[in-house]
């Protein structure tokens, strides 16, 4: 994602219209709501009467018995946005910041405003990921998997700190994909292509088929899921000086992988799922451009070839055995992925032969092997509960260095491995039919050890390091349910892993720490989640406040390289409003309104100042749709708009003067489409108004930036079965 063009300023006037529009049916709020996100509350009914069912709590719920604020986003609405990956369905859902970063180790997923705004190597992330029952998130590396989205069953986006049952990194909050289960009983399958193209870029087409079905009547099945993907380029690489090679639409991408799942049910108490998931993406370049320097949508010039890869493999054995009073889940996963980079870095600063071409690359291979075990109780008994423990063991490593040059002068061959154990539990009582009161807490024991060998400017680093470290993270949370309706109020703790630092060239007199610790939050949140008008309106609410301390802080020492650091404290206040309105039998509209004040309470010397705003979280987001079906000759019909404001946020933490400031923007995207029996015909254009917003400052090569995809219109052609 390269660049941004002042051209399209960002309309203030227009934005405070979208925003008091989306405010309307606040006016309605004498009655209560739904689904925790609007836009795809309807699409993911799965109880009795059409209650939305979420899986959250690690066991299936209503939504409205869930004391936790979730936003699901179902099936047939990921179908209907053509949605691949994180940038078609995390932009919506307020309180949740996703910012692409021009690159895959350069993507960031923040939550109600937890985070510093800096990805880093050596931290985890603020934000958990999990595939179905499987973590994602690694112990360090700033690697968010963009798993694509086709056929899965639908995507739960559990906001604030739960780490009583998600463990480390979900600090900030928790995605959750959740994948479709083969069919015991029928056969079921779809397929789909598209095609679109990018305004002054390339053609992009995709392909996807899935199919399920019985190997053995009510005792066996296989579903088996494969897909491309072919994202257009849309950036061009320019010639300066006769330096470089001229390209154009330098930023394609590609992403293909499979999916097979086999279910076995060897008696009505036992259910047995085996899964293998494989997924490769490949781009030809970052998605970085320099508007100001050469010019929209341009870069360059290149004189050493870019690419990003990310693979992963992964395998998972589940077993569910009913034992009568509770259920019996184990979960045993196996996950290998490697991403791997190069970019052309000749001129930027990190250069040291200006003229001749430079690059760095990074190669970073995982494997991760996991295992959980939990009890959950079942029945009617007001006493519910909850126990489970967890092992992992990861290792993982990273090779870097630079694309030339003598060796020595920048090279680092670092390797880690991590051993986690975690005991957790939950206990639920019902006071009253209406009132649930639930408590919980998980202990988590983790060591570290590290092999780092590096050298910068000529000095070896050649060491071996280990460290332990131990958290508890407790929940407590009360539920009142009302029918129709319900209220919530929660505390939850959640906690990040520390790591330890890489070796690093000091001044005299001056150090750094080797080790930094865990940082943790504390979240404060009453909530509603409601329905109303005979469920014609439902409307969620959440308000919240986070108190944040010893945050991972990325320093630079005087010779100008980085370290992590615990340091200062943070309050963020804000809240989240998520409202589904059916008009009418064939009229839906949707409305969702974030607000985040994230900021300094503590000052960190050198890093931030008193009242800093947290970077990388807009203060204001506003999303709004609106879809009318209708009749055409017979057939299912609908036609749907969606727009999305997002607000400014600062690029950086504020140490002097203001920073620099991104996003305030408009995106509109349309869509329309008909149903001809097992056939969907549709069309679309994204991004509308072809609008540029800087979304990310390459901190590398100065003046680079990224922005969202330029105006995209595009067909699809899907056949259900």
């Amino acid at each position: 994602m390269k660049k941004l063009d002042e051209r399209n300023p960002p309309m203030r006037h227009a934005t405070a219209l979208v925003a008091t529009s989306a405010m309307v049916p606040l006016c309605l709020l004498s009655t209560p709501a739904l689904a925790q996100d609007g836009t795809a509350a309807a699409a993911t009914e799965d109880g009795a009467n059409g209650e939305i069912v979420v899986t959250a709590t690690k066991r299936e719920e209503s939504i409205l018995d869930v004391p936790i604020a979730v936003s699901v986003v179902g099936a047939e609405e990921l179908e209907l946005k053509n949605s691949s990956g994180f940038a078609d369905y995390l932009p919506s859902i307020p309180g949740v910041q996703f910012n692409p970063g021009g690159g895959i180790f350069q993507n960031n997923i923040a939550m109600r405003g937890v985070s510093d705004g800096t990805v880093s190597f050596l931290t985890q992330q603020t934000t958990a990921l999990y595939l179905d029952d499987t973590a994602l998130t690694l112990s360090q590396g700033a690697i968010n998997l963009d798993y694509s989205v086709f056929a899965v069953d639908q995507i739960n986006v559990i906001k604030g700190p739960n780490s009583t049952l998600y463990g480390a990194a979900a600090l900030g909050g928790t995605v959750k994909v959740i994948t479709r289960a083969p069919s015991l009983t029928e056969t079921r399958g779809s397929v789909k292509a598209t095609v679109s193209q990018i305004r002054r870029g390339d053609l992009g087409y995709s392909a996807a088929a899935s199919i399920s079905t019985p190997l053995s009547q009510g005792k066996a099945a296989v579903e088996v899921t494969g897909y491309y993907n072919r994202r257009g380029g849309y950036l061009d690489d320019v010639t300066v000086g006769g330096l470089g090679t001229a390209e154009e639409n330098a930023n394609g991408t590609e992403t293909y992988g499979a999916r097979l799942a086999l279910r076995f049910a060897p008696s009505d108490a036992m259910t047995v799922d085996l899964k293998g998931y494989y997924q490769k993406y490949t781009a030809d370049g970052f998605d970085l451009y320099n508007p100001t320097g050469v010019g929209d949508l341009k870069g360059g010039p290149k004189l050493i070839d870019e690419f990003q890869i990310d693979e992963f493999a992964l395998g998972t054995l589940s077993i569910n055995y009913d034992l009568g009073f509770a259920d019996l889940v184990s979960v045993s996963s196996y996950y290998d992925r490697t991403a791997e980079t190069q970019q052309d870095l000749s001129f930027s600063f990190l250069n040291f032969f200006p003229g001749q071409p430079q690059g760095t690359f990074i190669v970073a291979p995982a494997e991760v092997f996991s295992q959980e075990v939990r009890l959950v109780s079942s029945g009617d008994s007001p006493l519910k509960w909850l126990l489970g423990g967890y092992y992992s063991k990861e290792n993982y490593s990273e090779t870097g260095g630079l694309t030339a040059g003598p060796p020595g002068l920048f090279d680092s061959d670092s390797k880690y491995k991590y051993t986690t154990y975690a005991a957790f539990a939950e206990l639920g009582y019902d006071i009253t039919p209406e009132l649930n009161f639930t408590v919980g807490g998980r202990y988590t024991s983790y060591k570290t050890r590290a092999d780092l060998d590096s050298s910068i400017f000529f000095i070896p680093g050649v060491l071996v390091r280990e460290d332990k470290e131990n958290d508890f993270s407790p929940r407590i949370a009360l539920n009142y349910n009302y029918g129709n309706g319900s209220l919530y109020a929660q505390a939850s703790r959640g906690f990040r892993l520390g790591q330890i630092n890489i070796p690093i060239p000091t001044l005299p007199g001056e150090s750094y720490p080797p080790f930094f610790g865990a940082d943790s939050l504390w979240n404060y949140e009453v909530g509603a989640k409601t329905r109303w008008l005979d469920d014609a309106l439902s409307a969620n609410l959440a308000i919240y406040q986070i108190d944040w301390k010893d945050i991972q802080v990325t320093r630079t020492g005087g010779l100008g390289f980085t370290f992590i650091d615990n340091a200062g404290k943070a309050r963020i206040r804000g809240f989240e409003l998520e409202t589904v309105a059916r008009l009418s039998p064939t009229t839906t509209w949707t409305g969702n309104v974030g607000h985040i004040d994230a900021q300094i309470v503590e000052p960190v010397p050198g890093v931030a100042l008193l009242g800093a705003q947290l970077p990388g979280s807009p203060r204001w987001t506003v999303s709004t749709s609106m879809q009318q079906d209708f009749d055409l000759g017979g057939n299912d019909a609908y036609v749907r708009g969606d727009l999305l404001y997002y607000g400014e946020y600062d690029d950086a933490f504020a140490l002097v003067g203001r920073p620099a400031e991104n996003g305030d923007y408009v995106k509109i995207d349309l869509r329309a489409g008909v149903t001809l029996g097992k056939v969907d015909v549709g069309v679309f254009a994204t991004n509308l108004t072809d609008t540029r917003p800087i979304i990310t400052r390459n901190g590398f090569l100065p003046g680079y930036v990224s922005t969202i995809q330029p105006r995209t219109i595009g067909a699809s052609l899907g056949f259900t079965f």
